[in-house]
């Protein structure tokens, strides 16, 4: 039985018309799945009963069952088990002023970072876009309004090209959830067909690319799903994306880990990699995983590489990890592992 919420407008639409009934009442569902977060279709009101019996019939709303939640001051995490099967993490992080979600798109990761923990255990499936809004929903629920929304979670946003852009669309849909695509991010380890194919029609998000080195060598050792590109074609690819956005800049995101990527001559590497893209380089400093042999560099380490940076003509900030005292940072998702308590 398919999700409702993996159904768009257009085809909700048919399916009514072949049900006899008006397609006015695809608006009336979809506020009600998504504004009024109903748990069935009986609290749909305002249907006729013999919609909602067919609706019933051939539908689900569902739900993903949160199995374990953690929360400290920044963030709420929660493990949930997903409909078709699998569990993933999502987080609300705690902004000054907003909510952010961070999003998972797959039940593990099939890139093989070796410094994050998402992909522990490699990737038993994507997610469906419901599933994906399944998690929103999910942290709304306890969390209140999101406001913006990162896919930083579990998996490789561009290994589930079609779920994670489908999930967008209801996303920014003002008949669905309403988010303005400005205030979404996808984040990619560096896929570069997607990207050049994101660039030209993918939603109008923001996009971040998760870096891990400036040095081939080391990239393909930290990443090595992704070494099949070299990072002269990912460059040109984010590139393309920029020139196809009006100047868009791209996020590249650099977790600092302690002797592998922070010292001076990865900050020359670094500002050679950059300097002609459009671009924000967030420093991030490593959030401990267990069984992953790193840990972040000091802070005057962090202070100096921010600096020569900077100094270098770079658009840099240092991003501090919320919610690294419940495991919900940068690096830190992972599935429940069988066995694990």
């Amino acid at each position: 039985m398919e999700l409702i919420y993996d159904v768009s407008f257009n085809q909700l639409k048919r399916w009514l018309e072949e049900q006899g009934q008006p397609s006015y009442r695809a608006g009336q569902i979809f506020e009600w799945a998504y504004k009024h977060n109903v748990g069935s279709f009986e609290e749909m009101t305002n249907l006729p009963k013999e919609l909602r019996d067919a609706l019933e019939e051939y539908f689900s709303v569902g739900s993903a069952e949160p199995l374990t939640t953690a929360e400290d001051e920044d963030a709420y995490k929660i493990l949930l088990a997903m409909p078709g099967g699998g569990e993933v993490e999502c987080v609300a992080m705690r902004m000054e002023g907003y909510t952010s979600a961070c999003l998972s798109s797959q039940v593990g990761c099939a890139v093989g970072c070796d410094f994050c923990a998402s992909t522990i255990g490699g990737c038993e499936r994507s997610l469906t876009a419901g599933e994906i809004l399944l998690q929103l929903i999910s942290l709304q629920a306890t969390q209140g309004h999101i406001r913006n929304v990162v896919f930083m979670g579990m998996g490789e946003a561009f290994h589930n090209y079609e779920g994670v852009c489908e999930s967008i669309d209801r996303m920014t849909d003002k008949r669905a959830m309403d988010l303005s695509p400005g205030h979404i991010t996808v984040s990619t380890c560096g896929v570069v067909p997607m990207i050049h194919r994101y660039a030209h029609e993918g939603p109008k998000t923001e996009l971040a690319v998760s870096l891990g080195s400036a040095d081939q060598a080391t990239r393909d050792r930290l990443m090595p799903g992704m070494a099949r590109w070299d990072l002269a074609d990912l460059m040109a690819a984010c590139y393309e994306f920029s020139q196809a956005r009006k100047g868009q800049p791209v996020t590249f995101a650099y977790v600092m880990m302690a002797g592998v990527n922070d010292g001076y001559h990865d900050v020359d590497r670094l500002v050679r990699l950059l300097k002609a893209q459009p671009h924000h380089l967030n420093l991030i400093p490593y959030n401990e995983v267990p069984g992953c042999n790193y840990i972040a560099p000091n802070e005057e380490t962090i202070s100096t590489f921010f600096r020569r940076c900077r100094d270098a003509g770079l658009n840099v900030s240092v991003r501090r990890s919320k919610g690294r005292g419940i495991e919900a940072a940068c690096g830190q998702l992972r599935r429940q592992v069988k066995g694990e308590g």
